[in-house]
């Protein structure tokens, strides 16, 4: 079989490297994007749940290797202990994870925790307490409450179209608002406002520098088995043509019969070769006879030194 120049080796296996490279950088690129970012996903949930007023709060993350058994259940428990009669503040279910914000009673809360548990691992279980509603008591702010909506009443009865006293009776609105949002927090003071995430068990994940170079390997494994097969599968070809009769193909070192010009050059001198496969050969020229004439002898050869 004939050999192939180191340089043409050289070339191929460089460039096989930079093709497989690039293959694997551009496939784990577009793998790193097709991951679900969880932390994206829960902003929205995380400001509601900031924002919703409640004297006791509590957040779960739960992780569970059967998602999908995890929220058929979960969310019977949402609507087993949520607090009758009252609406939760966040309800979404997905095909890979839920998100809930609903109040439960702060008696239930070990219990439910404890249900959860058996869905799965929780991963964080954390519970706060608003200390700007505690100092506050209930019937404090509901006397001031009161004092303010008779004050607008008296306002209200006496018609009057001077600026500062319409400017005071748009403040009382905006603090009796705000007085009823806090009596409201006051009196569910023995409830919890549960923020609940039911999400899938986090897969292990590498650093891209080693999905990188598995994938560098893999590629280059890959082409180096194609390239093989190439290099076989086209000379066997060449080789069954050659069998069937067709001239100029350049077989040599597959052990058939070859037709180009380098062949029928080495034929020519090893029969016609210098050396010691010389043969002698005798020239004709035109115009000359080949034998002498009768009487005379043939011109004797130049010596050879």
């Amino acid at each position: 079989m004939a050999r192939i120049p180191r340089s043409r080796v050289r070339g191929i296996a460089i460039f096989v490297v930079f093709v497989a490279l690039a293959w694997a950088a551009l496939t784990t690129e577009r793998h790193t994007d097709a991951t679900i970012n969880f932390n994206q996903i829960m902003r929205e949930p995380d400001v509601r749940w900031r924002d919703t007023g409640s004297v006791n709060k509590a957040r779960i993350r739960l992780r569970s290797g059967n998602i999908t058994q995890a929220l058929s259940q979960g969310l019977s428990l949402v609507n087993e202990y949520g607090v009758a009669g009252q609406q939760p503040v966040m309800r979404s279910t997905q095909s890979n994870y839920g998100v809930y914000i609903f109040r439960v009673w702060q008696s239930q809360l070990g219990d439910l925790q404890e249900k959860l548990g058996q869905l799965g691992t929780i991963e964080e279980f954390k519970e706060t307490v608003d200390t700007a509603l505690v100092v506050r008591k209930l019937s404090t702010e509901e006397a001031i409450l009161a004092s303010k909506q008779a004050e607008l009443a008296s306002l209200s009865s006496t018609p009057s179209n001077y600026g500062d006293i319409s400017a005071h009776r748009n403040r009382l609105y905006e603090d009796i608002r705000r007085l009823e949002n806090t009596v409201d927090i006051l009196r569910q003071s023995d409830t919890t406002l549960l923020y609940l995430q039911l999400l899938p068990v986090a897969s292990k994940t590498t650093s891209y520098i080693n999905r990188l170079a598995i994938r560098f390997l893999i590629a280059l494994a890959a082409m180096f088995v194609a390239i093989i097969i190439l290099y076989y599968g086209t000379r066997l070809l060449i080789y069954l043509l050659t069998l069937m009769g067709v001239k100029g193909l350049p077989t040599s070192g597959l052990g058939g019969s070859t037709y180009g010009y380098g062949n029928y050059a080495n034929r020519y001198y090893n029969r016609y070769g210098y050396g010691s496969g010389k043969r002698k050969v005798k020239r004709i020229y035109k115009g000359q006879p080949t034998t002498p004439p009768p009487g005379e002898q043939s011109p004797p050869e130049p010596d050879k030194k």
